[in-house]
């Protein structure tokens, strides 16, 4: 068992925290006021290649891995990046563009996919409903065909890059009485007649990924743009995608926290009270020690989880553990970091505090702790719960 990253590992790593720390998280406070996704950012990510980190290099990617994936994002949240730019670039390496790369044919794969890669072109992935969070497979989305094209009805919700995006990777209900068996997935292109996007929400936290509704009104996809068979949109495709989103999307958290150790402890090596660095107190050791604790046990989660699919191996289970475990530890990093930084850590001026208001989504998004923890139930127990 080898827990060493590879030279190439750390040079990515490396890479992308000095880059951080020099032109991104300076800037964090900047994108976080602007409530807007940072065109610079993807402008130096166009410069740097860093657009198509897993797509295959025949189509103009870089070719890496999930792992190696995952180490860039961990690193840029860990230097300091706020986690929605992160977010914004990660669904767009990940979940926007992987169901092309694993799931799309050739002339697909040719099409769109180059144009990702620098990009030209930005993803996103359109699941959640307005009324359909959890429980996925009653969507109320439907793509109905029609001769050489389908026709798609519904709206989709909280659909990060949804302002942005240049196409959806959406998932559309084409035979409903088959259940998850009759769910599709389909690339759709925003010019496509039909296709536009519902109003810009405003989120407490992650504010450099802007997010919206979508909305499909008697939209016109071409049949050639549907993924796999029809029905393969829930299993194949949207199941899938979840372990990726629950993984390199995640990633970014997870640096966040080694982030926020370095920031508490730094502030509580010069905080000095009753005439002592406060960093010598028990008490604030203790924070410490847990906050260290809980960004180790997740990175290890993390690489574990990534590299398992790096390896072509399911890991809906430690997808699930490793994003459950980072929900709920990024919230008390967050809490722990402003509770050392007492006052100040309620300061805009103080970074810390972005933490908390960033954090809540890892408990919420690709799954609540809720859904994750029953994924890990019916794996312990072998049953199913009564309610879920």
């Amino acid at each position: 068992m080898d827990f060493n990253l590879t030279e190439e590992q750390k040079m990515l790593h490396d890479t992308v925290f000095k880059f951080t720390r020099n032109e991104w998280e300076p800037r964090t406070v900047e994108i976080d006021d602007s409530d807007c996704f940072p065109w610079w950012l993807w402008d130096r990510f166009r410069q740097l290649g860093w657009c198509g980190l897993l797509i295959p290099e025949k189509y103009g990617g870089s070719g890496l891995g999930v792992l190696d994936t995952a180490v860039m994002m961990e690193a840029a949240g860990h230097a300091g990046a706020d986690t929605g730019s992160a977010l914004a670039w990660g669904v767009h390496l990940s979940i926007g563009t992987v169901p092309i790369i694993l799931c799309g044919n050739e002339q697909q794969k040719q099409k769109y996919l180059p144009k990702i890669a620098t990009g030209e072109c930005i993803t996103c992935f359109a699941l959640t409903e307005p009324n359909i969070g959890s429980d996925a497979v009653n969507l109320q989305c439907t793509a109905v065909r029609q001769g050489d094209h389908y026709v798609i009805n519904g709206t989709k919700m909280f659909i990060t890059n949804g302002p942005i995006a240049d196409l959806a990777i959406v998932i559309a209900a084409t035979d409903k009485s088959k259940g998850a068996r009759g769910i599709s997935a389909f690339i759709v292109e925003k010019d496509f007649p039909g296709y536009s996007v519902g109003r810009k929400l405003d989120k407490v936290g992650q504010r450099g990924s802007e997010t919206s509704e979508l909305i499909f009104d008697n939209c016109i996809v071409p049949v050639e743009n549907r993924l796999l068979e029809e029905g393969d949109g829930f299993i194949k495709v949207g199941a899938m995608n979840l372990e990726y989103e629950r993984s390199i999307l995640s990633a970014a958290w997870t640096g966040m926290m080694g982030y926020n150790v370095d920031l508490a402890a730094a502030y509580a090596g010069q905080r000095t009270q009753f005439g002592h660095p406060i960093v010598k107190y028990s008490q604030i050791r203790e924070m410490l020690a847990r906050m260290k604790v809980n960004y180790e046990i997740s990175k290890l989660l993390l690489y574990r989880a990534a590299w398992m699919k790096d390896q072509g191996m399911p890991a809906p289970l430690e997808a699930s553990m490793y994003k459950a475990f980072t929900g709920k530890a990024c919230m008390e990093s967050a809490i722990d970091g402003m509770q050392i930084h007492g006052g100040y850590g309620l300061m805009r001026e103080y970074k810390i505090e972005r933490s908390l208001r960033d954090a809540k989504l890892a408990a919420v998004g690709a799954g609540t702790d809720q859904v994750l923890n029953e994924i890990i139930a019916r794996t312990v127990t072998g049953t199913r719960s009564l309610t879920l």
